[in-house]
């Protein structure tokens, strides 16, 4: 019997340059605007305020919130000079279990480190205030911050005011920190806390029936399909289309990031630049954890869109969206430019009962 041995197909080598897409595409919302000035500013009064300076957002899970910090750090990339290697802002993902000790290893990892996992924290801090010094930081974001202080009560938590603390007296460097609305309820209630902080500044989630609210989402859907080139795709700038991106992703730009990307890695290793309609609800069906659970026959790409259901529709999906069945950004450790990114992993959904129960909660 002969064997035929079947080569699977490879995928253009020219659409693998196109695999970071959605990764480095820059849409601009009034929000992602707002904190950028916000953050420069930060940035140049380092070192000439009387006070340290801290800084608080929050938004939900998905909100978008992560993207524009992440945007902000790769504006400031790391440079070797000739007195050795500069960076001026550092990202990081506080880790899950949420302790001190896991956010120095974690700078100390972004910063180079190679020993960063050794000694005592004390230690530990010590090198990563020399190392931050070394490398001229004016600015350390702490992203799901509330890792922070929803896990550490007492006396952790006061352990941890008093690391902040330090770290912005070093006088040579901002903090910000980023979380979920949480961690905003946290601060307020420690007033260790509470006095380091100016005001909250909030990422909002996009809502369909507020006028405003919607014309922000389209503008970024209007952002994105004016950058998709080489890749075709369905007119994203239409009011319909919209309508149906935003009952796919729940108003978080978070989700509807993820769902251009399952789409455009799909059509890369498809070998093939057209996504249509059919190619979008395929990545919706494969990226979105609930998106068996939309009452919409059809999904949102082919459903129904009759007037007298769509802001039903919208608020069912905004509801789902809000409960992610395990936040995979939790798990996430992001360590800015200076590394790569972890992988995400697997979450397990809610049962069909417990849905069920909770979306009738909602919904009367």
């Amino acid at each position: 019997m002969n064997h035929v041995l079947t080569v699977p197909p490879q995928p253009n080598t020219d659409l693998t340059l196109h695999l970071s897409k959605m990764a480095m595409l820059r849409v601009e919302t009034p929000i992602f605007v707002e904190s950028h000035d916000i953050l420069d500013r930060v940035l140049k009064e380092v070192g000439t305020t009387c006070t340290p300076a801290f800084k608080h957002f929050v938004g939900h899970s998905k909100a978008g919130k992560s993207y524009i910090f992440r945007q902000f750090e790769m504006r400031f990339p790391a440079e070797r000079t000739p007195t050795g290697i500069r960076k001026e802002v550092i990202y990081v993902q506080v880790p899950s279990q949420g302790t001190i000790t896991g956010v120095v290893e974690a700078l100390l990892e972004a910063l180079g480190d190679p020993k960063y996992a050794e000694g005592p924290v004390n230690k530990k801090t010590a090198r990563l205030n020399k190392l931050l010094v070394k490398v001229g930081c004016k600015m350390v974001i702490l992203d799901e911050f509330q890792e922070l202080v929803d896990k550490n009560q007492n006396r952790s938590l006061s352990l941890t005011t008093n690391w902040l603390k330090e770290l912005a007296e070093m006088g040579t460097l901002s903090v910000v920190c980023v979380g979920l609305p949480s961690s905003s309820r946290i601060v307020r209630h420690w007033e260790q806390l509470r006095t380091r902080f100016s005001r909250t500044i909030e990422i909002p989630v996009h809502d369909w029936t507020d006028a405003r609210s919607r014309k922000v989402f389209r503008s970024v859907l209007r952002g994105v399909y004016s950058s998709m080139a080489p890749f075709s795709v369905p007119d994203l700038t239409s009011e319909e289309l919209s309508l149906r991106f935003f009952i796919a992703c729940g108003g978080r730009l978070g989700l509807l990031w993820r769902i251009l990307d399952q789409a455009v890695k799909d059509a890369i290793w498809e070998s093939r630049t057209e996504i249509s309609l059919a190619h979008l609800d395929a990545a919706f069906q494969e990226a979105i954890w609930y998106a068996g659970e939309i009452p919409m026959e059809g999904g949102p790409f082919y459903g129904s869109l009759s007037p007298d259901q769509q802001q039903r529709l919208c608020g069912v999906a905004m509801y789902l969206a809000q409960r992610p069945p395990k936040d995979q950004e939790d798990e996430e450790l992001h360590l800015g430019s200076m590394q790569r990114d972890k992988e995400e992993a697997p979450a397990k959904p809610l049962s069909k009962k417990q849905l069920k129960a909770e979306l009738n909660r909602a919904l009367t």
